[in-house]
């Protein structure tokens, strides 16, 4: 469990789009990286060429910090200036057990969003295509995103994603915090 909670490093995204308030975040966006690693990714997006950027990156070992959570990331079309993103190391194309195979993984960032639940008052519910349109707080994905804003985006974490198991994880993180 302390690996989990442990700080994350920081290795600071080339890009954002500036800062934004408290009152501005609506929703905790889950994406995956398709593949690398947390560093290997932190390193992508720190390069000038990047063309994307989240608040963290969590794999099974480690996390990096990319982007303060009051900076709006470049994470998804119409969920950057609400949206604290995290990115999962992982693949779109995963089972749910490939997905379960990497529980430090899902757990890390589960920890990292029960915080942000905390912080920032965002509820720990679900929240898909409809909801965002209507603005209604909580925890989405890429591909939920893309569907309420870009149709033909992106489709992370995949539909194999444990959002049950990752959901548990959460919600007993935030009631022990």
């Amino acid at each position: 469990m302390r690996s989990i909670k442990a700080s994350c490093r920081i290795r600071w995204a080339a890009h954002n789009s500036g800062p934004r308030s408290r009152s501005q975040l609506k929703w905790i966006v889950l994406h995956d990286t398709e593949g690398g690693s947390a560093a290997s990714v932190a390193n992508q997006f720190a390069s000038p060429d990047a063309t994307a950027s989240t608040q963290l990156v969590v794999d099974q070992i480690e996390c990096y910090r990319m982007v303060l959570d009051l900076t709006i990331p470049w994470g998804a079309p119409g969920g950057n200036t609400a949206g604290l993103h995290i990115e999962q190391v992982g693949w779109a194309h995963w089972t749910r057990g490939e997905w379960l195979a990497h529980d430090r993984t899902l757990r890390r960032s589960a920890y990292k969003a029960a915080r942000w639940s905390k912080a920032y008052g965002i509820p720990l519910r679900w929240v898909g295509k409809w909801g965002l349109k209507l603005g209604r707080k909580g925890v989405t994905t890429h591909n939920e995103l893309s569907r309420a804003f870009l149709p033909g985006g992106h489709t992370d974490p995949g539909p194999n994603f444990p959002k049950d198991v990752w959901m548990r994880y959460a919600k007993e993180y935030r009631a022990a915090l």
